[in-house]
């Protein structure tokens, strides 16, 4: 019993810790109208958006306006597992003086556990933001079909309820 007792809290902990880490939101239904999509309307709050890519709907569109020189760091995890299955996914960031094409950062491999759930670090870009404007962020499906949450912003501040954890929960089992 005492085992149980602490896994429990270690998943409480590390429920915790991800809260004070990022703000999760869970994108069910996905952003992949480019004329529409998903806004954020802080991008220095820290945030972690949760969404789910595969062949009929392989991108997902995120907007936010910056200023220059703020420090908005963008990540891009997918769960390990989908990772394993051959999901492939990537992130390009596009804005004021940021080439036409857009930035795509390098692409890594970095095991990360967070919450008890075991993450692969595929794309990261933590430079201060080069100038006053709108930005783009579009994350596209390369292979497979799986889960992904794309972290943005440094600055603590807001926190996941239950019911919100609950959706980023199904949304990263495949419900």
């Amino acid at each position: 019993m005492s085992a149980l007792l602490a896994l429990g809290l270690a998943m409480l902990a590390g429920w915790l810790a991800l809260a004070r880490l990022h703000l999760g939101i869970a994108n069910e239904t996905g952003s992949p109208d480019p004329a529409a999509p998903f806004f954020v309307t802080d991008p220095t709050l820290a945030q972690a958006l949760y969404g789910r890519l595969h062949e009929a709907h392989p991108v997902d569109h995120y907007a936010f306006n910056g200023r220059a020189g703020e420090d908005v760091r963008l990540l891009l995890l997918v769960p390990a597992r989908d990772y394993a299955a051959g999901f492939q996914v990537h992130f390009t960031l596009t804005g004021p003086c940021l080439p036409p094409e857009g930035l795509t950062p390098p692409f890594t491999a970095t095991p990360l556990t967070i919450v008890g759930r075991d993450y692969r670090l595929v794309q990261s870009h933590v430079p201060p933001l080069p100038a006053d404007g709108p930005y783009r962020v579009a994350v596209r499906r390369d292979a497979g079909t799986g889960a992904y949450c794309l972290c943005l912003g440094r600055r603590e501040g807001a926190y996941a309820d239950a019911a919100m954890r609950a959706r980023i929960d199904r949304l990263l089992d495949g419900a």
